[in-house]
């Protein structure tokens, strides 16, 4: 499909040579992007592969060598055949607005996979004009300059099938004022459209693109737009849309750059099997407009409500960064100084918050500045930033641009000496400089005030105008696009499982030809390992048998005999044997899960988040299947014992396991292999080898100085090597340490020649480097395992230490140190991580050598070098694996002890990130440990104490200890009531905890009472639209719902819901949560079939937004399993439910809350599905485990019972099901009242049980009274009511009263179809006056 020819080109295809075009100031351009690349690169290539289907080409032919043989030997012509080619070209529109600039590098680089990618065979770029409100003053350029046609009839000229990918950031007013919207549509008639929206959802209401929430499906593949059916997602937008849409409305869907969504676009435009696919889409149509539900003009809003309203949505590095470029012209040479220099992880998207937000417009249109605050925001910005770094942007500014920019030089001055400096008259170009330079000085208070009202009265007839702010030398007037960093959401792969994967197995001379897809972590190999031949043969033996321990012989508890040096070289030799090998190390859990994750992420496991439990549960399942790898060998490097490891162990599959440890007990799990030292002719080969000049004498009476331990001989070897010291002196040397060692106290956990060798070293490296051997003094308090160089670069702007700062401060300083400590073989540099590590004999050695204040100083430097580290969010995915990595640091270094505070945020931070990981054990120790430590040191009231003291609350919690979560809350609670009287976020948070303790304990009602003062005090404290306040209104309608009232907890969660989506997106974690609450109130108020439908709509997209097996997708999959159960699928349910429980149990255990809350639903469906001796089972161990996690009376546990009692009945035991329905329906009455839905459901239970017994007029007089009660609290076509009226009429009929019962049976049976559908369980039975209906008891989530 191609259009008619137009004026405007595009680049020239890409077998076409031209001359190359000059990026304007260094920025690539889409059509020539050079080597830049996005982070998800391979995951959006992947996305894109269903386009690569070949056609064949007309004009293309190649010479066919074997047909054209065979026709030569006949005598006749050669044979050209066709050659296939790519069946799509794609045009790329980039919007061209100012705010375009910031994604410089995305664009380009989008370009350029396009441009590699085989499924295209042209791709043109041309650029959309939307800075207009007008729609014939929308163009195209096929070049920034160029022609411009009209958009709408302007696209390049192709010679294939088409598809056109928009690109913008919606922030032209074109978008807002509906002027782009007809263009869209033109182009939407004729091939596949998308507008790629390069924000996050969360922020498309704060520009002019508002797409709706639609269902799309194309009739074939690469139909164009116009062609698609379309629907509205939900009925409730259907009815909240003002009227029908014209006629002529086409859907455009509108994705992000990221691999989920264009690859739901993908299957829509490229897919097989037409389906409906759920995406959001702008319905545009011929006639220009505003789009739906943009607001009325309205006065403009004031400087401080701007920056309010600012501060109220953006993410906190937004908010940092505007305040940094508030003290900076917004010219692109200042912002580039800002945000590539000075602010931390630099992102486009942080930047883009702030250039497309109300504090910024753009520059005038005949000023070379690009950007401007608007009047009076730059001085609020100034207000709420810090002092500190308003002084460094000045700083920065200086040096960067000071050397062409006098007037930013001159800042520099006047930071140091204001009083010193001239205030002269501005020029046009530096007026606007001064401007700036007057707020800073007012912000900056103090010695500068006096300056800055000099300023006052020299700028005072002027307008505060930042138009004369000059741009960087040479710029031009065009659309200039600057380049400002990579993207920070990089979005983990969705490619095909087991697919698509590079090994990073080392090359090595004695690599077999096969080598593992998948190498992962594996020490490099020892380019001097000796000996151990008969000790690799029985090792490889024992391998192919089973798991295997390598343990050390006669040095139990002791390291430094060569265990994992024998598994690596063990790996290497037999690497050709296995399609995945992965090394774990294996001394703590968390260091064991953060390997599994990983693994799992190299495999491409789909079913595996970025949480410990599922990436755990999906690596054992693929391991166990062997898919999509049937041979693995995994090594769990020195593993404390089997207690510890065994959870961790995979069980079946085709792989093998070998385990390296200290701990000789492993005879009961594994195969042992016993390791000792050397022999003493494997010592002398190994000093010899390295030292050649050693006679076998000296080299003999060196081995047994050093008792033949490898790790000793290793280091002396590696110190003769290095230094050339003849063996007598270096023997004379190690004695004068081994003596001196002896007149110390003794070593306890290590060898004597260790010490004694590894000081002879030591000694050196202090005279000839004490940085380097400052730096190894303070890893000796970290942990025995890689330490990320990263962690000393990002150290540079600390204070560690006074004689270690000036190194890490210097990368060449830095890079010495760690290479001399390299060289005398003190830690091992892996240069694949990027990281040392340091032996535990080693760390041990360098301690004792200190003194005690030394030790002190030390670890405190160590400490402080962690906190370096922290990223201080520790709830992002993005950042687990850096706290992963420092997390056996934190623990071996003692930082729980430390008193500086960024040290105890970096613990608190740990214990969060555990958490959300899936490691809550871990968490749970972390925080008990920090807990203790805190309140004896800071004191119980302490604002620390109380921080981690609330999370280990909540890690009790979640962990199935109500009670003691309930006691320690408490007390958090009353502490903060001596801390405070003001309603702090603290003191609301620690309130709210004690408000959840109620619920949990089961004290609905009190929670209820909490739950509504709170709400109110945080609106009245934060304001209604404040997360913490929507965190509120959401614990409101969980205690709502929870006593009953579900119709008001709707009215709740319908409200919280419309906020979240404003605030956050419609993606969101907490909007779905608050979605999902909503479909539940739904489905309480009597609309099964249509809850379900809705429940399974938003699970279906959960795995797109939280990964497929995270924890919160479980816990929606149970809802949903509620939800089948109810619309009467029960089989359906039940597989949910296994699944679902199962999924917990893997998790959590089977005593976890959210475990059992799964099996309660599983064994309601056990009976609905007639399995009732495993419905009985699993009830009463449900019962048991509720009443020692809660206790007798807890409405869970009731409420277990009650449900256990319909099994009781259905298999013939009716007396003891009346008597546990009897003291049940007690107990709801007395806690819960005769109106809760779950008193009413027993109470219909019982009529039942009554019947069975023949008390036909007893069972007539209950259920009356509960058709009374069920009309009035749920309403008269509620199912509830339809089962009690079906159950009130055999009733009547077994009271000879057929007349009465055969009216209510003909006015109930219409109800019951038209509300649950003919084929319902409950419609058959309610409406056959030979069955009775049940209810299930089914308690809301606590």
């Amino acid at each position: 499909m191609t259009d008619a020819p137009s004026a405007v080109a595009g680049p020239a295809p890409r077998e076409s040579s031209g001359p190359a075009r000059t990026p304007l100031f260094g920025v690539p351009d889409p059509a020539d992007p050079g080597d830049i690349r996005l982070d998800d690169d391979e995951s959006l290539a992947e996305v894109l592969r269903p386009f690569r289907r070949l056609v064949s080409a007309r004009d293309l032919y190649a010479f066919d060598e074997e047909a054209s043989a065979a026709q030569a030997a006949a005598g006749l012509p050669p044979v050209f055949a066709p050659v296939p080619r790519a069946r799509w070209d794609a045009v790329v529109v980039v919007d061209d607005h100012l705010t375009m600039s910031v994604w410089a590098d995305q664009v380009a680089a989008f370009g350029a996979l396009l441009r590699r990618h085989v499924a295209f065979h042209d791709v043109r770029v041309c650029h959309l004009a939307t800075g207009t409100t007008r729609t014939e003053d929308v163009v195209l350029r096929g070049s920034r300059g160029g022609p411009a046609l009209a958009a709408a009839h302007g696209l390049p000229v192709v010679h294939r099938r088409r598809i056109v990918l928009v690109i913008s950031d919606g922030a032209g007013p074109g978008w807002s004022s509906g002027a782009v919207q007809p263009h869209l549509r033109a182009w939407a008639q004729r091939q596949p459209v998308a507008l790629v929206h390069l924000l996050p959802q969360q922020m498309w209401h704060r520009g002019g693109i508002a797409p709706q929430r639609l269902r799309l499906r194309a009739p074939r593949a690469g139909a164009a737009n116009a062609r698609l059916d379309w629907r509205h997602d939900d009925p409730l937008h259907a009815l909240a849309a003002a009227g029908d849409p014209p006629a002529d409305t086409v859907p455009v869907p509108v994705v992000e750059l990221r691999p989920r969504w264009l690859a739901a676009w993908v299957e829509l435009v490229a897919g097989r099997h037409p389906r409906w696919i759920d995406l959001p889409a702008l319905l545009v149509d011929a006639e220009a407009g505003a789009r739906p539900g943009a607001a009325e003009p309205r006065s403009e809003p004031s400087p401080s409500r701007r920056v309010r309203e600012f501060v109220s949505w953006a993410s906190p590095e937004a908010l940092r960064l505007a305040t940094r470029l508030a003290a900076a012209p917004l010219d692109l040479a200042a912002i580039h100084v800002v945000h590539d220099d000075l602010h931390p992880d630099p992102a486009p998207l942080h930047l883009a918050e702030v250039l497309t937000s109300p504090l910024v417009r753009p520059g005038p249109a005949d000023a070379r500045t690009r950007f401007e605050f608007v009047s009076g925001v730059r001085e609020h910005l100034l207000a709420i930033g810090r002092r500190a770094d308003t002084v460094r942007v000045w700083r920065a500014l200086a040096d960067r641009l000071g050397g062409t920019r006098p007037a930013l030089a001159e800042w520099s001055a006047v930071l140091d000496a204001p009083d010193d400096r001239p205030v002269g008259p501005g020029t046009s170009d530096t007026t606007g400089l001064l401007h700036i330079e007057r707020s800073v000085l007012h912000a900056l208070s103090g010695r500068y005030l006096a300056r800055a009202r000099r300023l006052d009265q020299l700028l005072e007839p002027d307008t505060p105008d930042e138009s004369g702010t000059l741009s960087p030398p040479g710029a031009g007037h065009g659309s200039v696009m600057m380049s400002v960093g990579e993207e920070a959401d990089a979005p983990r792969s969705l490619a095909t499982e087991g697919a698509g994967l590079t090994s990073s197995t080392p090359t090595d001379s004695a690599t077999p030809a096969h080598t593992p897809a998948v190498w992962g972590n594996v020490p490099p190999r020892n380019p001097n390992f000796t000996g151990r031949a008969d000790l690799l043969v029985q090792l490889y033996q024992q391998v192919q048998g089973g798991p295997t321990a390598v343990l050390p012989h006669a040095l139990h508890g002791m390291g430094g005999v060569g265990k994992s040096h024998l598994a690596v070289e063990y790996v290497y030799q037999h690497q050709g044997e296995y399609d995945l090998i992965w090394w774990i190390p294996a001394e703590r859990p968390a260091q064991i899960n953060a390997s599994l994750v990983e693994l799992a992420r190299r495999m491409n496991l789909t079913a595996a988040g970025p949480d410990v439990g599922s990436a755990r549960a999906a690596v054992h399942e693929a391991l166990r299947l062997g898919r999509p790898y049937r041979r693995w060998l995994l090594v769990f490097d020195n593993a404390e014992s089997p207690e510890a490891l065994l959870p961790y162990l995979p069980t079946g599959g085709s792989g093998n396991i070998m385990i390296t440890s200290r701990n000789p007990q492993w005879n009961s799990v594994a195969r042992t292999l016993e390791v000792d030292v050397f022999t003493r002719e494997e010592s002398i080969e190994l000093l010899r080898r390295r030292g050649p000049e050693l006679t076998a004498e000296q080299a003999d009476r060196l081995a047994g100085k050093l008792g033949d331990l490898p790790l000793a001989l290793e280091q002396a070897a590696a110190w003769r090597a290095e230094t050339g010291m003849p063996a007598e002196e270096y023997l004379r040397l190690f004695e004068e340490k081994r003596v001196e060692l002896l007149e110390q106290a003794p070593p306890l956990d290590y060898p004597l020649p260790v010490a004694a060798a590894w000081n002879v070293s030591l000694d050196r490296l202090v005279v000839s480097n004490p940085a380097a051997f400052r730096l190894l003094q303070v890893c000796a308090f970290l942990a025995p395992e890689p330490i990320p160089r990263t962690l000393f670069i990002g150290a540079q702007h600390a204070d560690i230490h006074a004689e270690l700062n000036p190194t890490l401060r210097d990368p060449m300083k830095l890079g010495r140190a760690i290479r001399d400590i390299n060289r005398y073989a003190l830690a091992r540099v892996i240069h694949r991580t990027n990281s040392i590590q340091m032996h535990r004999l080693i760390q041990a050695v360098l301690v004792d050598r200190m003194t005690g204040a030394e030790r002190i100083a030390v670890r405190d430097s160590a400490h402080r070098l962690l906190a370096s580290g922290d990223r201080n969010d520790p709830d992002t995915p993005a950042n687990w694996p850096s706290y992963a990595d420092l997390y056996p640091h934190v623990m071996v270094s003692g930082a729980v002890d430390s008193d500086a505070g960024w040290v105890q945020q970096l613990v608190y931070n740990e214990a969060r990130f555990l958490y959300w990981w899936g490691d809550m054990e871990a968490s749970l120790q972390l925080c008990r440990q920090a807990y203790e430590t805190w309140r004896a040191s800071l004191g119980e009231d302490a604002s620390m104490t109380l921080q981690i003291g609330h999370w280990l609350g909540f890690m009790l919690f979640k962990l199935g200890r109500p009670r003691d979560a309930a006691e320690l809350n408490t007390r958090i609670l009353d502490s903060w009531r001596r801390v405070t009287t003001e309603d702090t976020e603290e003191l609301l948070r620690a309130q709210g905890a004690v408000a959840a303790d109620l619920r949990i304990a089961g004290d609905f009602f009190g929670a209820l009472e909490l739950d509504e003062d709170l709400y109110r005090r945080h609106v009245r404290a934060l304001g209604e639209d404040d997360p913490s306040t929507l965190n509120a209104a959401h614990n409101l309608a969980v205690s709502l719902r929870l006593t009953g009232d579900v119709r008001r907890a709707y009215e709740v969660d319908a409200a919280t819901h419309a906020h979240r989506v404003l605030l956050f997106g419609e993606d969101h974690a907490q909007t779905l949560e608050s979605l999902l609450n909503l479909i539940i109130d739904r489905r309480e108020l009597g609309d099964y079939l249509s809850a379900r439908a809705e429940m399974q709509n938003v699970v279906d997209r959960l795995p797109m937004v939280w990964g497929e097996a995270q924890t919160q997708t479980l816990a929606a999959r149970r809802r949903l399993a509620s939800a089948v159960r109810k619309a009467g699928d029960h089989e359906t349910a039940r597989v949910l439910s296994q699944e679902v429980r199962d999924g917990f149990a893997a998790r959590y255990g089977e005593q976890h809350p959210d475990t059992l809350l799964a099996a309660f639903g599983l064994a309601v469906d056990l009976r609905a599905t007639g399995d009732l001796a495993a419905a009985e089972r699993l009830s009463e161990d449900i019962i048991e485990r509720y009443r020692r996690l809660f206790d007798e009376e807890h409405p869970y546990t009731v409420a277990a019972e009650l449900n256990a009692a319909i099994v009781h009945r259905l298999r013939g035991d009716v007396a003891r099901a009346r008597k546990i329905n009897e003291r049940g329906l007690a107990i709801l009455t007395r806690r819960l009242g005769k109106d809760h839905p779950l008193t009413l459901a027993g109470t219909i239970n019982l009529g039942n049980d009554l019947f069975h017994l023949r008390e036909y007029a007893a069972a007539y007089e209950l259920d009356s009274d509960t058709t009374a009660r069920a009309r009035r609290v749920f309403g008269p076509d509620h199912p509830t009511t339809l089962i009690s009226l079906g159950n009130l009429a055999q009733d009547l009929v077994s009271l000879g009263r057929e007349e009465e019962a055969y009216r209510l049976h003909a006015e109930i049976t219409p109800k019951f179809e038209r509300t649950l559908g003919p084929t319902h369980p409950a419609t058959i039975a309610g409406t056959d006056l030979t069955l009775r209906g049940d209810c299930d008891l089914d308690p809301m989530p606590l």
